[in-house]
């Protein structure tokens, strides 16, 4: 029987560059202190999909291989609005009106999902590759990653589990990201990390 999934509860909305640094630094903390709840969730729910009962989170890169497989098979879509897309458009420059925006977006289910599987990875990432820390990115305010909670290591290069699953799950959803990504982007990152 399948679980009912609990999607995550973001303490306020995400708008990292119009943040204050006290805001910055309770998300920060707040997403370490959700990271073994949401993986407890995810595992859960993904063992109870039929042919997933087996799965185990545990922490290895090859896990990452069904898991892959599983969101594949999870992402979903929801329709934007024209005030959304119009409201994408308002807070862009002038000639981004150009660009045509998808009538739709990743699902807020997928968006959860997206959180917790990225939650998983960077455990795995920490579990598989010596010397990965945390920190929340404070300078310089135009990067991506800014206010964000990030893993580094030896490398000069951040890793931003968030980011970078929630953009694997809008290319499955368009159709160019298949279900090995997810591993592919373990092996990928294990490499950055440490060059």
């Amino acid at each position: 029987m399948k679980k009912e999934y609990k999607i995550i509860q973001l303490p306020f909305p995400l708008r990292f560059k119009e943040m204050d640094r006290s805001e910055a630094e309770y998300y920060y903390k707040w997403f370490q202190n959700q990271i073994q709840n949401r993986i407890c969730e995810l595992t859960h729910y993904i063992q109870s999909t039929s042919g997933f009962e087996s799965w185990d989170s545990d922490y290895t890169p090859t896990s990452l291989d069904k898991l892959g497989v599983w969101l594949y098979e999870h992402v979903t879509t929801r329709e934007r609005s024209k005030i959304e897309i119009e409201n994408i458009y308002s807070k862009s420059p002038d000639w981004f009106r150009a660009i045509q925006i998808p009538d739709y977006d990743i699902s807020f289910l997928t968006v959860s999902l997206s959180i917790d599987i990225a939650m998983y990875l960077s455990q795995v990432m920490q579990k598989n590759i010596a010397g990965l820390r945390w920190k929340m990115v404070t300078k310089p305010r135009s990067s991506d990653n800014y206010q964000q909670p990030v893993l580094y290591g030896k490398g000069k290069m951040v890793f931003n589990p968030v980011n970078i699953i929630i953009t694997y799950a809008y290319g499955i959803a368009r159709g160019s990201k298949g279900p090995e990504r997810l591993r592919e982007l373990y092996d990928i990152w294990a490499n950055i990390l440490v060059e």
